[in-house]
Parts: structure tokens; C-alpha cells; sequence
């Protein structure tokens, strides 16, 4: 029950980033599905293996993957997708405790923190970078429009 509200609470919580964000309202709700299952694909991971470095990688794949399926199937850049949907993996937590266990002095936990937020860092970047490499013959609505096109 907590990873069903969890998952509603991505799909509304990315929905309200794409309106901060100035996404066109038409993609308002890919957005907040793409988000949303990200952010499932990261619970499931962390249920059964508790990586959250890994969890994050492949859930990042994950979105880029999907975030470029909505570009090709709606003719929108894939940064609207893109943006939008990884704002649930964004360690936001993380940095704010470094920064607050770093200014009070405590600087072993900042240390330990700091490190875990860089290496999530790290797995969303590689994950964005890995999922743009794929070739756009991957996707199964690039290959549809080529086939309509011929």
C-alpha cells in the first residue's frame, strides 16, 4: 500500500515540477507518468535489493528510455520528459543533510552523506548518458513513423 501512495505521490509530485518547470500543459500527465514509474522501478529495486546507487542507475535508464519513446511518439524535445521525470531520483535529502551536518561541524557525517549524494549523482548522470547512446532504432515509435514513411 505505502509503494502505491508512493508511486501517486511521483506522479503528482513530477506533475507539479512540469507546471514549476513551464512544461507545455499537453504533456502535463506523460510527464507525471514517466516520473511516476521511474520512481516504481526505484521502490521495486530497493524492496529486493537495497542499492540505492544501482536502483537509481537503472531506474534513470529507465526514464531516459521512456522519456525518449514520448519525444519520438508526441514530436517534443525529450528534456521535457527527461527533466520532469527525474526530479523523483534527485537526492534533495541528501544534499540538505550534508549541508546542515557540514555547517553544525559534524563533519564525518557530512563526509559519509556527501559521498552517497555524489555517487547517486553519479548513477543518474551515467544512466542519462548510457540511455542517449541507444540508437533511435531502439525505440519502438521511431521505427513505426519509418515504416509509415516508406
Amino acid at each position: 500500500m505505502t509503494m502505491l501512495l508512493q508511486v501517486i505521490a511521483g506522479f503528482f509530485g513530477t506533475i507539479s515540477f512540469a507546471i514549476l518547470f513551464e512544461a507545455p500543459k499537453k504533456y502535463y500527465l506523460y510527464c507525471g507518468a514517466i516520473g511516476a514509474f521511474g520512481w516504481l522501478i526505484y521502490l521495486v529495486i530497493m524492496h529486493f535489493w537495497t542499492m540505492p546507487i544501482t536502483a537509481t542507475f537503472v531506474a534513470s535508464l529507465a526514464l531516459i528510455y521512456l522519456s525518449r519513446e514520448a519525444s519520438f511518439a508526441l514530436r517534443a524535445p525529450v528534456t521535457i520528459f527527461l527533466i520532469c521525470g527525474i526530479f523523483c531520483l534527485v537526492p534533495g535529502l541528501g544534499i540538505y543533510n550534508f549541508t546542515y551536518n557540514f555547517f553544525i561541524g559534524d563533519s564525518i557525517q557530512a563526509a559519509q552523506i556527501g559521498i552517497q549524494v555524489l555517487k547517486i549523482a553519479i548513477a543518474i548522470s551515467l544512466g542519462i548518458t548510457v540511455g542517449y547512446e541507444l540508437s533511435p532504432k531502439c525505440f519502438f515509435t521511431y521505427r513505426r513513423r519509418q515504416k509509415a514513411l516508406k
